[in-house]
């Protein structure tokens, strides 16, 4: 079998990464599994945002949520051989779902089927825009034609400089999915906070309550404004059911910041099952592109 490129990037769907960048860069996605009333559902596949987000709001559904098994971690890894000779597969943080366990676990089960490939599970410690935008960096440098070490290099350095910062509409949907207490949601619905939450390396912290949203845009912006200066920038406007103030917020981004990468993403059905809709955030790195980062892990292993 001939193959087209050294590396298959592969993810999981929490990366909320838009479908025509899915598609532009050849990136494999696992999807992980909505249940509602019963029935499971494909993330991405068998029901689609806007679709889901109606739901939620008219019908009060309560959905649970499942990782991808490793059979379907599996079968992406047989597809993504088909293109390339090594796989790369980039997951949610270990700290927030089974996802990384389960790839891993599919790892025995590809080495008796995909005996000359090489397959390597990597935790992106991240989640939503801020793995998309390593997947996608990841993706460019294999499409580049970069062996694996080298990819494998370029997502290690990223994964520290990675920002994602994110404001709730509402803790209604945390509350009841158990990710927060009632009365912690109740006293945050009554004083109409709306909290900024920043992920960075598989750990979610708490920033600042503003009480409005206005309020908490304008954090957003400050807040990448105090990191970014006028450095280059990828920037990932992540939006859940708010598609209007995403646009003005990416707007907002173009205009101010020296942008060398800029989209926006939807949250996916199983993301929002839990944070509910209206959630409106930043993911961002610094950097002219993936070569950067790829030189400062290459130093950084030299030095040891």
């Amino acid at each position: 079998m001939v193959h087209q490129r050294e590396v298959a990037v592969v993810v999981d769907s929490s990366s909320c990464l838009p479908a025509e960048l899915v598609r532009e860069w050849g990136i494999i996605v696992v999807p992980h599994e909505l249940i509602i009333r019963g029935q499971p559902l494909r993330d991405g596949v068998d029901i689609r945002p806007q679709e889901f987000y109606q739901w939620l709001k008219e019908d009060q559904i309560t959905p649970t949520t499942a990782a991808p098994r490793p059979q379907q971690f599996l079968e992406a890894f047989v597809v993504a051989s088909r293109t390339a000779s090594n796989v790369l597969c980039l997951t949610l943080s270990a700290n927030f779902s089974a996802t990384y366990r389960f790839a891993c676990a599919a790892l025995p089960l590809a080495n008796g089927t995909l005996s000359r490939t090489r397959v390597e599970v990597i935790d992106s410690r991240a989640a939503a825009g801020a793995s998309g935008l390593i997947a996608l960096a990841a993706a460019r440098r294999a499409a580049a034609g970069d062996h694996l070490e080298q990819v494998i290099d370029l997502v290690n350095g990223l994964i520290p400089k990675v920002n994602l910062i994110a404001f709730l509409d509402t803790f209604y949907y945390l509350s009841r999915s158990g990710k927060v207490g009632k009365v912690q949601a109740w006293a945050g619905s009554l004083l109409s906070i709306k909290p900024i939450t920043e992920l960075k390396l598989g750990e979610a912290r708490m920033l600042e309550r503003p009480r409005s949203r206005a309020r908490a845009i304008e954090r957003l912006m400050a807040i990448m404004r105090e990191r970014v200066g006028e450095a280059p920038v990828h920037v990932n406007v992540m939006e859940a059911d708010a598609a209007a103030e995403a646009e003005a917020l990416l707007r907002r981004v173009e205009a101010e910041f020296n942008c060398r990468e800029r989209f926006i993403s939807q949250f996916t059905p199983v993301m929002g099952a839990h944070i509910g809709p209206g959630l409106l955030g930043l993911a961002f790195y610094i950097g002219e592109d993936g070569d950067q980062v790829r030189a400062m892990g290459q130093l950084s292993r030299a030095g040891n």
